[in-house]
C-alpha cells in the first residue's frame, strides 16, 4: 500500500471514530506475516473493532501482505490490517496473536523478526503425509504442542502421545513393540530441548477414526 493511501486509511479511522475510538492503532509494523498454525481469524471490515470474525484454513508458511498498521484490542489480541493494494480481493484485519481462540502461540509470525525463535512441526498418523503442521515457539513445551494439536484435530488429549520414533521392541525377542505405557511423553520439555528434527509420530490409544475431526 502506498504511503499516501496508508495515510488516508489511517485518517479515515480518526475521522470516522474519533481519537478515543482508534486507541490501540499503531503504524510501522510488519508488512508481511506468515501463517503459523494452519488457520486464520479474519475481521472482514475496515473497522478493527468489528465483532464479526471469520475462521479460515490456510497452509502453514503461507505469506500474507499487510499495511503495517496494527491494532491491539481491549482483550490483548493483536490484529494486522490487510494490504488491499497487494492482496486484491481481500480486506479487513487478521489476528496475529491473542487469547480466546484456542491457540497456543501466535497465529501469524513476522518472518523477519522470527530469528529462529519458532520451529515448523509435522505430525503423522501411521504414515506420511503428515495430518498436522504448525509453527510453534521453541520455548513452548511438548505439552503446549499436544494442546494445540488436540484443539485442531478433535483428538482426546489423554489418549494422545507424540514420539520422535516408534516405541522400542520388547526385550523378549518376539519383535513386538512395547506398549505406549513405556513411551515417555516428556511434556514439560521445551520444543528446543526435545531437538525435533523429523516428523513426529502420533501414538493414539483411543478410537482415531471416531475422534479425528480436524478444524
Amino acid at each position: 500500500m502506498a504511503i499516501e493511501e496508508r495515510e488516508r486509511s489511517f485518517g479515515r479511522f480518526i475521522e470516522t471514530w474519533g481519537w478515543q475510538e482508534v486507541e490501540g492503532l499503531t503504524e510501522g509494523g510488519p508488512t508481511e506475516y506468515t501463517v503459523a498454525q494452519g488457520v486464520c481469524f479474519i475481521k472482514p471490515s475496515e473497522d478493527p473493532k468489528s465483532t464479526k470474525i471469520l475462521k479460515a484454513k490456510r497452509p502453514v508458511g503461507l505469506p500474507g501482505c499487510n499495511s503495517g498498521t496494527t491494532w491491539r484490542g481491549p482483550q490483548g489480541g493483536l490484529w494486522a490490517e490487510v494490504d488491499c493494494a497487494r492482496s486484491p480481493g481481500e480486506m479487513g484485519w487478521v489476528l496475529v496473536e491473542g487469547p480466546g481462540f484456542g491457540l497456543r502461540g501466535p497465529c501469524l509470525i513476522d518472518p523477519e523478526a522470527n530469528d529462529g525463535a519458532s520451529q515448523m512441526i509435522h505430525i503423522r498418523w501411521l504414515k506420511d503425509p503428515p495430518i498436522f503442521n504448525c509453527m510453534m515457539p521453541k520455548s513452548a513445551t511438548i505439552g503446549d504442542l499436544v494442546d494445540t494439536f488436540c484443539a485442531r484435530t478433535g483428538l482426546n488429549r489423554k489418549e494422545t502421545i507424540l514420539t520422535k520414533g516408534l516405541p522400542s521392541k520388547a526385550p523378549n525377542g518376539s519383535g513386538a513393540l512395547l506398549p505406549v505405557d513405556y513411551t515417555d511423553p516428556k511434556e514439560r520439555m521445551t520444543i528446543e530441548e526435545a531437538q525435533i528434527r523429523d516428523t513426529l509420530n502420533l501414538v493414539y490409544v483411543g478410537h482415531f477414526d471416531e475422534d479425528y475431526n480436524p478444524s
